[in-house]
């Protein structure tokens, strides 16, 4: 069993090299700032000098030089005070020694501190030729511990400071990505959150949204880690001793799955563990996973099966670099949630599915030696009746005439695009639902592709019967925007059209943004530019999963789509989901700003009118 799968635990990324961030012994150069006697006792200058901020001091008639900008907030130093040598910022009094720059708060971060001489009545600041290099490391340094503190805090802020300084010095994106991950994955006991898949999301989306709104998109997905994580890692597990005697596949693939029926996280999880561990291939990792998701109806309203895709798509990105720790948690999705044949919703489905499923083995057979082409938009309007035995019957009889499982997945996920864009406001709460299903449908077509089985058919007729149960969120049912249909607006280019779509969505303006997109795509507009502002949109607010995962679904059906009415419909079911979403902009801020002390901007001469 041969596999290119590797693990390298990445916790040296957390790890603080002192050395980094040690002073380069080069030789220095001067810079002349000002005659010393401009300055009164105990007053600090600003200068800008070679593209660093200085504070300079006279105090004691001596004068010291230091990082203009706090720490903390990047309120100017220079503003501040020195009382026995301690130099005091006005804004939050985070206090310095003025000789070192060191910080007397235990978690505050240090000042730079610069050389500085007095000739000829002049002063002079020295910065040596590594200066610019030493102060990368510094970012690193800092970025890197209030990654740390910030994730343990919980601390939106603290977290955009950190992807701010690690991307100013050169972190990837992916570095940052794949350091979230293996956290949210290490530090919790709970299974794939919310904030391990919205940074699967944003490795996926990456291209997709204006760079401008990236540290956005990873801090979102950090920020939601740090809330469902403890802070303490996951006791340690470990794959079965190695002997001479191995296990079979068919035993273990026997075994995990019958933990899972057990809900026994422990021992199904060591069974993962033990099969990556042998060296078996993603694909045959892959069906462990999704065959376990299948048992069962629906498990967690389609979230297992959903987040053990989020776990093969990141895998994937981090070309499987950490997997043992991030495959881990995704056993507590297929364990633990719940299983809807147990559910009085699913009582008059159940039957008929499990007469089908009683067929499963004919069913694959004819599927893989037959071969029919689906049309998809067609289908995608059967899969939306009303009577859940037709449909099951159609798809049946579809698989058995050799369509792709993933042509079914693909027009499942247009059915699910039209249930959120019929979708009524008068249903408000159960918005999570048409999301669930739209989310559940694509990730059942990327599993098609990662691991094509028997027993991930049955999540096709899992999904198709789910459909039939969200026809009442469609009575009455939602005015979709005709093709023809225009508001009663002139602009005069793209960009007018896209701040506009802005103001919709920040005033759930819903039926507006909806006859705007559909205007937008079809005078034939750039839907790059659309994306990218869909996708600001959606980053603007304090976002939950939910959002996010309509996005991508929608961006990527988009470019699956060959009709035009199949794309509009995919950007209409975003934008219906994402204008109806009133949520505060916390996050939003706390990036700003955070890129603001980044660039050497003053919080305190922000204009809040902006």
């Amino acid at each position: 069993m041969s596999s290119n799968i590797h693990y390298d635990a990445p916790d040296s990324f957390f790890a603080i090299d002192e050395s980094a961030v040690a002073e380069l012994d080069e030789e220095l150069t001067y810079h002349p700032l000002c005659r010393a006697d401009e300055f009164e006792e105990g007053e600090g200058k600003p200068f800008h000098v070679d593209g660093f901020h200085i504070a300079v001091f006279r105090y004691a008639d001596n004068y010291y030089a230091v990082d203009n900008r706090c720490p903390h907030m990047g309120y100017p130093m220079s503003e501040g005070s020195v009382r026995d040598g301690v130099l005091i910022c006005h804004w939050h009094h985070w206090e310095f020694d003025l000789r070192t720059g060191g910080c007397f708060l235990s978690f505050g971060d240090d000042l730079k501190a610069f050389p500085i001489k007095v000739e000829d009545g002049m002063v002079s600041v020295g910065l040596s030729s590594g200066e610019k290099e030493a102060a990368r490391k510094r970012l690193i340094h800092r970025g890197k511990r209030q990654l740390v503190q910030g994730l343990k805090d919980r601390s939106p802020f603290l977290i955009a400071k950190a992807v701010a300084a690690l991307r100013d010095a050169g972190a990837s994106a992916k570095e940052i990505i794949h350091q979230g991950l293996y956290y949210g994955a290490n530090k919790t006991n709970d299974g794939w959150s919310s904030g391990v898949a919205i940074l699967a999301i944003a490795a996926n989306m990456w291209d997709d949204i204006d760079p401008a709104d990236q540290n956005l998109f990873l801090v979102h997905g950090l920020t939601q880690t740090s809330r469902r994580t403890t802070g303490s890692s996951r006791r340690p597990r470990s794959p079965f001793p190695r002997t001479n005697n191995e296990h079979e596949k068919k035993q273990l693939f026997r075994w995990f799955r019958y933990f899972i029926r057990k809900r026994d996280v422990g021992a199904a999880e060591r069974i993962l563990i033990t099969i990556f561990d042998r060296g078996y291939s993603k694909e045959e990792i892959a069906h462990f996973v999704y065959s376990a998701a299948t048992d069962y109806y629906f498990t967690g309203d389609g979230h297992a099966l959903d987040f053990a895709n989020k776990c093969f798509e990141s895998l994937h990105y981090l070309d499987w670099a950490g997997a043992q720790e991030i495959l881990r948690p995704i056993v507590v999705d297929l364990a633990r949630r719940t299983r809807h044949e147990e559910t009085s919703r699913w009582a008059d489905a159940v039957p008929v599915l499990r007469n089908v499923f009683g067929r499963l083995d004919e069913i694959w057979k004819e599927n893989q030696a037959n071969r029919a082409d689906l049309d998809i938009p067609a289908f995608a309007q059967r899969m939306l009746q009303d009577d859940f035995r037709e449909i099951v019957s159609e798809v049946e009889e579809k698989l058995r005439e050799g369509v792709e499982p993933a042509d079914i997945c693909r027009a499942m996920t247009y059915a699910g695009a039209v249930r959120i864009v019929r979708f009524h406001l008068k249903n408000e709460g159960d918005w999570h639902d048409v999301a669930n299903l739209y989310s559940y449908a694509h990730a059942l077509y990327r599993a098609f592709h990662d691991a094509p089985s028997k027993e991930l058919l049955r999540g096709v007729f899992h999904g198709a019967v789910y459909l039939t149960m969200l026809r009442w969120l469609n009575m009455p049912s939602a005015r979709v925007p005709r093709r023809d249909q225009r508001l009663d607006e002139t602009f005069e280019n793209s960009k007018q059209m896209l701040d506009r779509l802005q103001e919709f969505a920040d005033f759930q303006k819903v039926l507006d943004a909806e006859i705007l997109v559909s205007q937008y795509l079809e005078e034939g507009r750039d839907v790059g530019a659309l994306k990218r502002a869909l996708a600001h949109i959606t980053l603007r607010e304090d976002a939950e999963l939910h959002m996010f995962q309509v996005l991508e679904v929608a961006f990527r059906h988009y470019d699956l789509a060959e009709t035009f009415e199949e794309k509009r419909t995919h950007l209409l079911a975003a934008t219906r989901y994402i204008a109806a979403q009133k949520a505060m902009k916390n996050i939003l801020w706390s990036t700003e700003n955070a890129e603001r002390l980044q660039r050497g901007e003053l919080l305190s001469e922000r204009n809040d009118d902006e």
